[in-house]
């Protein structure tokens, strides 16, 4: 009788070792720009080390939720493309509506805002300040 409780224990140990809950996470809150939420924009998490998958999401009315995130350290980059009210030419002649990013450079390309992600859930609020690309100086 001892090896069916050998098998059972390799069984047990494998299971346990491979059933240790979520190993993604959903990642959510709130995205806000001087104060007020952000309208629509992007959300994207990379891995600090440069190894794995970047995850993404929509901002819409100033949330924001990305499932099936692997846990450890990211770098956050937003992005906010809003309309200045403005119009001009395209290199083809083409009319084209002025747009710019709500966001500060510091949230783009060159973010160094970092996020540890843990499963199975990482709340994470952003409250973004900077000067307002659509208010004219």
């Amino acid at each position: 009788m001892r090896i069916p409780t050998a098998i059972a224990s390799v069984i047990l140990s494998t299971c346990l070792a491979g059933c240790g809950g979520p190993t993604t996470a959903t990642v959510s809150g709130n995205v806000t720009f001087n104060g007020q939420p952000v309208v629509g924009g992007a959300i994207t998490l990379w891995p600090e080390d440069g190894k794995g998958a970047v995850s993404g999401a929509g901002i819409e009315n100033g949330r924001y939720e990305i499932r099936g995130v692997s846990p450890g350290v990211k770098i956050v980059r937003l992005t906010a493309p809003v309309a200045l009210g403005t119009t001009g030419k395209d290199d083809y002649g083409n009319t084209v509506e002025g747009r710019a990013d709500l966001m500060p450079p510091s949230w783009g390309q060159a973010s160094k805002e970092k996020l540890t992600v843990a499963a199975p859930q990482t709340s994470q609020d952003f409250a973004v300040e900077g000067p307002d690309p659509r208010k004219k100086k």
